[in-house]
């Protein structure tokens, strides 16, 4: 009896510490504009946070990977969606070689407003490649908070 007791006792400890996990994992998402949004569009009965954590995608791979979440089911307006996308770029995205990239591929890592990343490489161009974040910041139009959560992001 005591054996299959002990037996019970961990088994029950173990779902229990499965269960904590789950919502540890739930709750591990980093801090920033749309993660409310994207945790209700994206932990949900089909699958957890955890399903995205663990990627590190481009804007148009985590464009794609929403309008596949459309076609199966997701609900949310068009704005929820926008906002998943920046967040899920911003927080899961993958980096980018500031001195190396062309404009197109920078809008394609970076969460920026329309025309900034044409600014970054005309300011490379006639300024020669960034030496780290304070040369970047120089760039006129730059929304250095907006950029500050992405620094992971940009290699230079």
């Amino acid at each position: 009896m005591v054996g299959r007791s002990l037996v019970m006792s961990l088994v029950f400890v173990a779902a229990v510490s499965a269960s904590a996990l789950g919502l540890l994992a739930r709750q591990d998402l980093p801090e920033g504009q749309g993660k409310a949004v994207t945790q209700k569009l994206c932990d949900n009965a089909c699958h957890g946070n955890d399903k995205f954590i663990a990627e590190h995608r481009s804007k148009s791979q985590w464009a794609d990977t929403i309008d596949t979440m459309k076609g199966d089911g997701a609900k949310g307006s068009d704005e929820d969606f926008k906002a998943a996308l920046a967040y899920l770029t911003i927080h899961f995205g993958v980096p980018v070689r500031i001195n190396k990239a062309t404009a197109k591929q920078i809008d394609d890592v970076l969460v920026l407003d329309p025309g900034q990343a044409d600014a970054i490489v005309k300011y490379r161009d006639a300024n020669g490649p960034f030496a780290g974040w304070d040369d970047l910041m120089k760039v006129p139009g730059l929304d250095p908070k907006k950029l500050e959560e992405q620094k992971p992001n940009v290699l230079f």
